[in-house]
């Protein structure tokens, strides 16, 4: 989403007014995962994105409605865990699905985890040359596991993102790599992230298309790391202002099935 919202920004020239956005998002997700039962969220993200030159920093908290408490909310999205009874996964045989108990009691609304991010740019886009940002990000374990609405252990990771414009295309390639922490019953590998993005502008820079594939080295044992397509259109609604719609399909058994989203960056 973020890439696809730069996209829409810097199409249409430069931009006037302070360097503050209100950032977010209204997003669902669905899902079986391998688990014996459906699991579908619902986050509500507000945050604040700075942006002084060379230096972005931002900060955002996600309200979530789970119709489960199975799946767990990290810093690299959603995993199917199974939250409080993570040892059934940690023990799952070849294939099979995962049988989880039906909850008696759990919150479905609450408030997730922070998540905090800083980007550095050295160096700008040149004739040959795609340019850099250097980015940290960190999950703050502010919600806890029984909450159903975090892992109470700190994610985070740092990476790299390159952009370049060929023609009338933008190339996006993010890499990065994370550290996540522990559930009591299931060990979770530390993976690299990476996310390759086309966008493509149209009406003149009012609006661009952006085209993704994003993914992960293993983080469960034995589970296909997440994986997933995404389709994104983001609209330019003001001189510092953008909206977005997306729509990404799961392809492998930790991902989501699908999911959509309707995003907003508004220059304030």
């Amino acid at each position: 989403m973020a890439g696809a919202i730069a996209v829409a920004l810097a199409t249409a020239g430069p931009a006037s007014g302070g360097p503050v956005s209100y950032t977010g998002s209204f997003q669902l997700a669905q899902g079986k995962y391998f688990f014996d039962q459906t699991m579908r969220g619902v986050f509500f993200i507000n945050g604040f994105t700075v942006n002084a030159g060379a230096f972005t920093l931002s900060a955002s908290l996600p309200m979530i409605y789970q119709s489960s408490p199975y799946v767990s909310y990290s810093g690299v999205g959603v995993l199917p865990s199974g939250g409080t009874e993570s040892s059934l996964v940690g023990n799952r045989q070849g294939k099979d699905p995962v049988i989880l108990p039906e909850p008696i009691e759990y919150r479905q609304f609450g408030v997730g985890d922070p998540m905090l991010f800083m980007g550095i740019r050295l160096w700008d886009e040149g004739k040959y040359r795609p340019s850099l940002q250097v980015q940290a990000q960190a999950k703050l374990p502010l919600a806890t596991l029984e909450s159903g609405f975090g892992t109470g252990e700190w994610d985070y990771g740092a990476g790299i993102s390159l952009s370049k414009k060929l023609g009338g295309v933008f190339l996006f390639a993010d890499v990065g790599y994370w550290v996540l922490g522990d559930l009591p019953d299931l060990e979770l590998a530390d993976p690299w992230s990476y996310v390759v993005s086309m966008g493509l502008p149209l009406s003149g820079g009012k609006a661009a298309l952006m085209f993704s594939y994003s993914g992960f080295t293993e983080i469960i044992s034995g589970v296909e790391p997440p994986s997933s397509l995404s389709l994104g259109l983001s609209l330019r609604v003001g001189p510092r202002s953008s909206l977005l719609l997306n729509g990404s399909l799961g392809l492998s058994e930790s991902s989501p099935d699908f999911s959509a989203s309707f995003g907003w960056s508004i220059g304030l």
